[in-house]
């Protein structure tokens, strides 16, 4: 498994448009990219594995910031 400073550099790198991303959320997003990560390691599946179809950090990031525009 990918360790989580490479993860936490992976969601360090993605960048939206919008209201600026704040620390508590990268932690978030990092922490929920860990906890995705955990689940398809048991799956045979890894990060490289996402990033050949998906952006996976970036895509950890969006739930993240749009859990804050919704109702």
């Amino acid at each position: 498994m990918t360790d989580e400073c490479a993860i936490a550099d992976r969601i360090g790198t993605v960048h939206r448009f919008g209201d600026p991303v704040t620390e508590a959320q990268r932690a978030t997003a990092t922490a929920l990219l860990v906890d995705v990560l955990k689940a398809a390691e048991r799956h045979g599946v890894t990060l490289k594995d996402f990033d050949a179809v998906v952006d996976l950090p970036g895509g950890c990031l969006d739930v993240v910031l749009s859990r804050g525009h919704r109702p």
